[in-house]
């Protein structure tokens, strides 16, 4: 006759329990969500250099305007990138508490395992 030991058969009981708990706590993962695009307006291509005096002058007028909306792009950029960044820094801290959670259960199970075997 092939009898199970008592530790063993309450090991594979508890194991099977855990992974059927585990499995119905666990939803379905959330459907990605589209990371919007940044609303800034580019500024296009650098204005070309005029040859005249006249042609000069407008030239220099549309130079500047360019780099005016090239600076306020620049900076619509970076307060589009500090605003993700700050959303994703609270989903990085609740998914790192999740898995200190985790990791603390774990240990308990684990730990009142080889408790029941001894």
């Amino acid at each position: 006759m092939n009898f199970v030991r008592p530790a063993a058969a309450l090991l594979t009981l508890s194991l099977a329990v855990v992974a059927l708990a585990a499995h119905a706590q666990t939803s379905a993962p959330a459907t990605p969500t589209v990371t919007p695009a940044p609303n800034c307006e580019k500024p296009g291509n650098p204005p070309s250099a005029g040859t005249s005096e006249i042609g000069k002058s407008a030239g220099e007028a549309k130079r500047a305007k360019w780099s005016a909306d090239n600076k306020a792009y620049f900076e619509c950029l970076k307060k589009f990138v500090e605003q993700e960044q700050a959303a994703s820094a609270t989903h990085a801290k609740a998914a790192n508490a999740a898995v200190e959670e985790y990791n603390r259960a774990i240990k308990v199970f684990n730990d009142s395992l080889s408790a029941e075997a001894k």
